[in-house]
């Protein structure tokens, strides 16, 4: 994008990859870079447009895995974030570390009568602004647990 004196604001809604879900735990090296391979362990997602892009809300809830019914008690958790500049994320000087939200142990129950909690990643009350083609990861320090639990991952912004 030029350099301009016109504010900017976003021109398509990036929801980036909804509800991408996390169930088995990163390698314990893995966990502090954002290196891990996507899969279970770790989930891409938002992805920048070609212009950049800001995200205005990324958040983690409890979820099953493949549409199973999940039940049982999850384990407590950290789901930790990385902005990578468009490089393979296996590599660590594409990733910076973004921030992490703690998601405690619950039971989970798939006809409950209480909502479970979403914990949001705390992001600038402005909108996290990110260069085109960036993407955003996220990846767990402990597996799920129970039976058929997982952690689905949401961002919700725009492309520039």
């Amino acid at each position: 994008m030029a350099l301009t004196a016109t504010p900017v604001f976003t021109q398509s809604i990036n929801v980036g990859a909804t509800n991408a879900v996390l169930s088995t735990a990163m390698t314990n090296t893995k966990a502090f870079d954002g290196t891990e391979a996507v899969g279970t362990a770790m989930v891409l997602v938002f992805t920048a447009g070609a212009d950049g892009a800001r995200i205005d809300q990324i958040m983690c809830r409890l979820a099953s895995t493949n549409g199973a019914t999940a039940s049982g008690t999850s384990a407590a958790t950290v789901v930790r974030f990385w902005i990578n500049n468009g490089a393979t994320n296996t590599t660590a000087s594409t990733n910076i570390f973004l921030g992490e939200v703690a998601i405690p142990a619950t039971a989970v129950t798939a006809l409950g009568t209480t909502a479970l909690t979403t914990y949001p990643l705390t992001l600038p009350s402005v909108g996290l602004n990110i260069q085109g083609t960036y993407r955003i990861y996220a990846g767990t320090t402990v597996a799920a647990g129970g039976t058929n639990i997982g952690i689905a991952v949401s961002a919700f912004g725009g492309n520039y």
